[in-house]
Order: structure tokens, then sequence, then C-alpha cells
């Protein structure tokens, strides 16, 4: 049976931090939010949700297609096959097809073309996402939490396992590109549902583990570095933003349960902002 194909015209939100992975050597986690058009019946626009494109090796495409967070991308691709990825949203692009449509800014402060996409997904909070995943199978999704309760940044492993070693150094073989930098801190930041159960979740997000490179880099210390992501973290979700966290979990069918910041937008607080 041939694989359902779809084409998608896609704001990226999402893009992670590269992960090792021993079947595709270096993966980045991308996502976003897509009015989807069946090629089967072409000018047919469905409801705007959200698509994972996986598996995307970042680092090895071809520099113009090196898409930034909220580019707009067009890309075919075909739904994974339920034994490999289950999840609805998960589908695997085809890189050929993919090129870089748009790009949508913020201008002088002002997200409203940017959250005229990501509104309409909004669940009512984190407890309602936790709820669709054991009922739907849900695995992405945006939400405001309603409230934050602090930034944690800790000590994470200086080095990557033997493992991941072994693939990074068979990957470099046949690549040119830098080896991929271990961040040995783990960022996360706590928050209140709307149940008012407490989480804390990991930050994933490429921007902050970038943040972290320039930082160390620029002050010539880890800790420093370090700091100046929870510094950046505590800005982005202080009372005066309309934080909403972009969230997903893990592939593996028992760790569904757990989910991670993959990215967030910010726009400042209006008088109007409410938690739904």
């Amino acid at each position: 049976m041939p694989k359902e194909k779809t084409h998608f015209r896609l704001l990226v939100t999402v893009k992670a931090y590269p992960s090792v992975s021993t079947k595709y050597n270096e993966l980045v986690c991308c996502a976003g939010i897509t009015d989807a058009k069946k090629l089967s019946s072409p000018g047919s626009y469905g409801a705007p949700r959200w698509v994972r494109l996986y598996p995307v090796p970042y680092r090895d495409l071809p520099g113009h297609k090196h898409f930034e967070k909220y580019d707009v991308v067009e890309v075919d691709a075909f739904k994974r096959e339920a034994y490999k990825d289950d999840r609805p949203e998960s589908w695997q692009p085809d890189l050929d097809t993919m090129h870089i449509v748009g790009h949508v800014e913020v201008k002088h402060g002002n997200w409203d073309a940017r959250m005229e996409w990501i509104k309409p997904t909004l669940f009512q909070g984190f407890a309602h996402l936790q709820d669709l995943q054991v009922k739907q199978n849900v695995s992405l999704g945006a939400f405001r939490p309603a409230k934050i309760l602090d930034v944690d940044v800790s000590p994470d492993d200086e080095n990557w396992s033997p493992v991941q070693m072994n693939v990074i150094n068979q990957g470099d073989l046949f690549s040119k590109k830098e080896p991929l930098e271990k961040v040995p801190y783990r960022f996360r930041l706590g928050f209140l549902d709307e149940r008012y159960k407490e989480h804390w979740l990991s930050v994933i997000d490429w921007e902050f583990y970038q943040l972290w490179r320039k930082e160390r880099d620029r002050l010539g210390n880890k800790e420093k570095a370090a700091e100046q992501v929870k510094k950046k973290l505590q800005i982005i979700s202080a009372s005066d933003k309309d934080l909403i966290l972009f969230v997903g979990n893990l592939a593996a069918p028992a760790k569904r349960k757990s989910f991670m910041i993959l990215g967030c937008c910010y726009p400042k607080n209006s008088a109007q902002g409410t938690l739904f």
C-alpha cells in the first residue's frame, strides 16, 4: 500500500538542538503549524495543526535549505509507518521538495503575524494536552502555563556516551561539518498547569543551546555562560510576557507521557491576555 502523501505549507516554530541517532547519525527535531493541502485534492486546505517532520539531518542539508524558526517552508511528506512512529503529528519529509518561501517577522515588538498561526492551535493548558495524549495519542502542542515557578540550570554530562561518540566519529568520516558539541548543562522551566499541578520540563530549543555556546566563547567560562541562558529564560518567562510553550513528547511508547519544551513565543502581555 502506498504511503499517504501530503503537501505542507508550514510555519517552523520548533528547531531543537541536534541529537545523536544510531540509525540516522544526527537529527534535529523540527515541527511547526500548517494548513495541510492533500495532493489528491488540490486547493483543499485543512485547519491549522501541528506537524512534526522526522527525520531531518539539518546540518547535512545544503545551505539554501537551512531554514530558521518562523520561516515558512513548503515540503511534500509521507505519513510515517505506525510501527516506526504512530504519533499522529509525525511525517517523513521528502527533503528534495523542501524550499523556504517566506519568514514571519516580529515588527517593533508586535507578534500578531505569528500569533495568527499559533493562537488557533492553543490548548487550554498542559493538563489538557496530557489528557489528549492519553486519549488520542497527541504528542505536540502549545499552551500558556498558569504560573511560572522558576528556571533551573544544572550541570549535565560533559561528554557523549561511548555509543554516541562511535556514531559521531563514523559520521565525521563522511562529513566536513563541525563535530556536534555536547552542551554540559540541562535547562528546565518550572510551572503550574491549569489544574495547579507543578511541572518541570527540559528546554531543548536550539536557540538556548546556541546562546550557551556563544556566551561560553565570549566569556571564556562555562558556568557564566549557563547563567546567561538562565537570565534569558527568566526574561522571556517574566510577568510582562505572554509566554506560550511549544512542547512535544518522546517517540518510544513507554515514554510518551514525558514532554519537553521544544520552543516558545513570548509577546508582551496585554490587558486582554487571559489563561484561555
